[in-house]
């Protein structure tokens, strides 16, 4: 097997008004915060170099967050049937990103263990649904150029969490670009 066939991507997991429904509250309801990069020692001294994106994450007490369990697991359900020795014990909050124009973010990897406030443990799988697909740019490109996610309103992608997978988003040139992740510990 090829390392891109551990990435899988499911077209249209949640419906429109579901993913349009999310942004709208989100856009007006969200603590919205400049996201970062972290280290072991605390957030990276280089990350306006790395990410121009505002984050905020949506935990088990706010609105929609049951839901989008639901929707997410349909995706990574399917993937652990595919890929058995994955045994997902839980996910993170959900991490929703929201890309102006000039937004992006460097190739990199999900090698982390305790930051963003996730439990600890490495994730084995992360996953990312596409909540918007009204914007150019802003393309999710991963394994240095070998593979770009379609742009597709309520797609999830799921892949593993490690180095054999860095993964990036291109600059965003019109509109806003808003995704919603997690990674499945």
């Amino acid at each position: 097997m090829s390392i891109l066939d551990y990435i899988k991507f499911y077209p249209e997991i949640a419906t429109k008004s579901f993913c349009d429904e999310i942004v709208d509250y989100y856009r007006e309801n969200a603590d919205w915060k400049p996201s970062t990069f972290s280290t072991s020692a605390g957030t990276s001294s280089e990350t306006n170099r790395r990410v121009r994106m505002n984050d905020f994450w949506i935990t088990e007490s706010h609105r929609y967050h049951k839901e989008l369990k639901d929707v997410f697991f349909s995706g990574i359900n399917s993937y652990t049937k595919e890929f058995a020795r994955i045994i997902p014990e839980g996910c993170t909050p959900f991490r929703i990103n929201s890309y102006p124009v000039g937004g992006f973010m460097i190739p990199h990897v999900d090698n982390i263990h305790h930051s963003h406030g996730q439990r600890w443990g490495y994730p084995h799988i992360t996953a990312l649904m596409f909540m918007n697909d009204d914007y150019d740019g802003g393309e999710f490109v991963m394994c240095d150029g070998q593979w770009t996610a379609p742009k597709k309103q309520g797609s999830v992608v799921v892949f593993p969490s490690n180095f054999m997978y860095p993964h990036g988003v291109e600059k965003v040139t019109k509109g806003n670009r808003y995704t919603i992740m997690t990674w499945i510990i």
